[in-house]
């Protein structure tokens, strides 16, 4: 037979097995995401996330990162440099090598330009170049 004293300790056992499971309930819920933003911070209720790529979703906010499709190459920098030496008068071809932040680019000119034309050219070439690739040291040699 159970006295007054033993029901009052089973219940006070049961009564505290409830309270600390609703505490721990109660915590791990407060530290769930609220639902409305899912944990991201917000502007203005506009989300701010980025994207999981397998680099803790960093790459996508810095695009100049070497994991990223967009990373700056020198395949990509040598299509600009022809790029913007196309429309220059009196280059008949170029070719462009990178060593490190170096970028060697040697024009051939189109036949009949006089000495004082090719240094022009090489000083034009050299401004628009140095201009479009602020990033490397730029040296422009002339050839026949």
């Amino acid at each position: 037979m159970l006295t007054k004293k033993m029901l009052r300790r089973k219940l006070r056992l049961i009564f505290m097995g409830f309270a600390i499971a609703a505490l721990l309930i109660g915590s791990l819920a407060g530290c769930a995401a609220d639902g409305i933003n899912n944990g991201h911070r917000t502007n203005d209720g506009k989300s701010e996330t980025y994207g999981h790529d397998g680099y803790m979703g960093y790459s996508n906010s810095n695009p100049n990162l070497p994991n990223n499709l967009t990373f700056l190459n020198y395949e990509s920098d040598r299509k600009l440099v022809n790029q913007v030496l196309q429309p220059i008068d009196g280059v008949k071809s170029s070719r462009v090598s990178f060593n490190g932040e170096d970028l060697n680019v040697r024009i051939y000119p189109t036949p009949g330009l006089t000495a004082d034309q090719m240094e022009a050219l090489e000083a034009k070439v050299q401004q628009v170049v140095a201009f479009n690739m602020p990033r490397y040291h730029v040296k422009v040699k002339v050839s026949r």
